[in-house]
């Protein structure tokens, strides 16, 4: 079946590459390939107005990552906090107009970025792709590596 050693390693080259490639591309917009992904994912779902927690979840981070990524997000003017209509005590994360610009201008880099690491697959093959990581996402909150499947990548 081959050796899972040399899985785990692939993996850790194309996650690092991705992350390195990322925050080159997002350095020129003052963002940071992590942060970029949070504000896409508020871009996308402008509705659903997430807590911090249920950020935390989606992108599998912890809590102090999370603290910091926001922080750094809203002290740029992109994010902002809101309180919620049913509890005073929970912070919604709203993106900004300044938000919304950035991650517009973002998704561009993302889709080439996303490109060129599937260069030379069918679009078949990158359906498998997506449904075997998706597969592994789940073994791994499963196993105790996460919190919940999320797709981040959108």
């Amino acid at each position: 079946m081959g050796n899972p050693e040399k899985l785990g390693h692939k993996i850790k080259i194309v996650s690092n590459a991705f992350g390195r490639i990322m925050n080159e591309s997002m350095a020129e917009q003052g963002l940071t390939g992590a942060q970029a992904f949070i504000l896409g994912y508020l871009a996308r779902t402008p509705g659903e107005k997430p807590c911090q927690h249920e950020l935390e979840t989606r992108f599998h981070i912890k809590h102090p990552t999370a603290t910091g990524l926001l922080a750094r997000l809203r002290e740029k003017g992109l994010v902002d906090f809101v309180s919620d209509e049913h509890d005073r005590r929970v912070k919604r994360v709203v993106i900004t107009p300044a938000g919304l610009e950035h991650a517009n201008s973002t998704r561009e880099k993302l889709d080439a970025t996303q490109a060129s690491l599937t260069r030379g697959m069918t679009p078949g093959e990158i359906a498998e792709l997506n449904r075997l990581l998706d597969l592994m996402v789940a073994n791994t909150c499963r196993d105790g590596g996460g919190t919940q499947k999320g797709d981040d990548s959108k």
